[in-house]
């Protein structure tokens, strides 16, 4: 999809303008939802167009649900992915456990690619959301009856309501929340290349290696391969993210002398500049709103990679939201207060299982930890 500029028009009270930084999934559901409630919106990204790339999305819970409210459920299970099943690999190749591919309609579950749903929900807002890309903001001042904004390009104006949707890093909380550090070190780092090939394994299958402290992992498409790798740390490592040279080094220093398929998948990561490296984080916040800025997704509550629920929770906080907005109506600090309240619980769910069974699944710590998941597995 051709993704162009759409012109803002200012021609409604300032109480019904509301501005939306960051058109991720989270800030693109929440622009549909808030447009939906009647205000003006207008959604500004720094990229120069949706940032595209990344690992497909799985759909589940009430999830499924929200896309039906959205009239959004048909066109993404007409980009369903094929059911993956996920085996986990012994360095030789054996296989020490699978998980089957779930096919049961009582339990209903989609994988799509997060392009197409990111493509899904732009067409969604587009003609009724204004968006501005390549700007981002430089200062926020919350008042009484608004949020005065400045640009990055020095230009100024009211908000009724500002909503940072602007991810992990987000330059909105830090603007709203000052510089406290709300980010949950989870002891680990992860590295994630996308490659148009698919000799490493058939398609519409998964592959987990782990040693202790170690995991890589290959998931495999039709057209295209998502190669894994991570590695445990007791302490943040001191790195520019930028340097890419030095991100790749780090990783041959954990991997070159694994076996099982790490040789040709290190030779993948040499090969160019793209691939995605991070600590592996959450965001752990007392509270998601700040006067009249509030966050929604991974900007409040980032779950990790390890929930496998990124995409869901961003769509979830948005409709969560909008439906305290709606009861609510013009008192905001109601709204914030119940959309905190009634998501939080399932946010602090969520993060727990990430960073206890889901670290102990894919990021064994030691000998024993790395058998007990391979007892359990073989159980299964």
């Amino acid at each position: 999809m051709e993704v162009r500029q759409v012109s803002v028009e200012l021609a409604v009270p300032v109480g019904r303008q509301v501005l939306v930084c960051g058109a991720s999934f989270a800030g693109l559901a929440t622009a549909f939802w808030l447009a939906q409630l009647g205000y003006q919106v207008t959604v500004v990204e720094i990229a120069r167009g949706l940032r595209r790339g990344g690992t497909p999305v799985d759909i589940e819970g009430d999830t499924i649900g929200i896309l039906a409210r959205m009239g959004l459920l048909d066109a993404v299970r007409a980009k369903v992915l094929p059911p993956r099943t996920m085996e986990f690999k012994s360095e030789d190749d054996g296989t020490i456990g699978v998980m089957a591919a779930q096919q049961d309609a009582k339990d209903e579950r989609y994988e799509i690619h997060r392009d197409d749903l990111l493509d899904i929900l732009f067409a969604a807002i587009e003609g009724s959301v204004g968006i501005m890309f390549g700007q981002s903001v430089r200062e926020l001042a919350n008042k009484s009856d608004g949020v005065a904004v400045t640009f990055d390009d020095g230009s100024r104006h009211d908000y009724a309501l500002v909503f940072g949707c602007d991810g992990n890093r987000s330059r909105t909380r830090r603007l709203a929340f000052g510089d406290a550090d709300f980010s949950y070190f989870m002891g680990g780092y992860f590295c994630l290349k996308v490659v148009p090939d698919t000799e490493l394994l058939p398609p519409n299958v998964s592959q987990i290696f782990s040693s202790p402290g170690l995991m890589v992992m290959l998931n495999g498409y039709e057209d295209r391969t998502d190669l894994g790798f991570g590695f445990r740390s007791a302490a943040k490592i001191e790195y520019d993210h930028r340097d890419r040279a030095h991100q790749r080094a780090m990783i041959h220093r954990h991997f070159d002398s694994r076996g099982w398929k790490v040789p040709a998948m290190l030779r993948h990561l040499d090969a160019d500049e793209h691939f995605y490296f991070d600590q592996i984080n959450q965001i752990r916040m007392p509270t998601w709103s700040k006067g009249r800025v509030a966050l929604v997704g991974d900007a409040g509550y980032c779950v990790s990679p390890l929930a496998g629920m990124g995409g869901s929770i961003a769509l979830i906080g948005a409709a969560g939201l909008a439906d305290a907005l709606l009861r609510h109506g013009h008192d905001h600090e109601a709204a914030f207060g119940e959309y905190h309240d009634k998501l939080h619980p399932f946010v602090d769910d969520v993060q727990d299982r990430a960073a206890t069974s889901g670290m102990a699944m894919m990021f064994p710590a030691d000998d024993a930890e790395l058998a007990e998941r391979n007892r359990q597995l073989g159980e299964g």
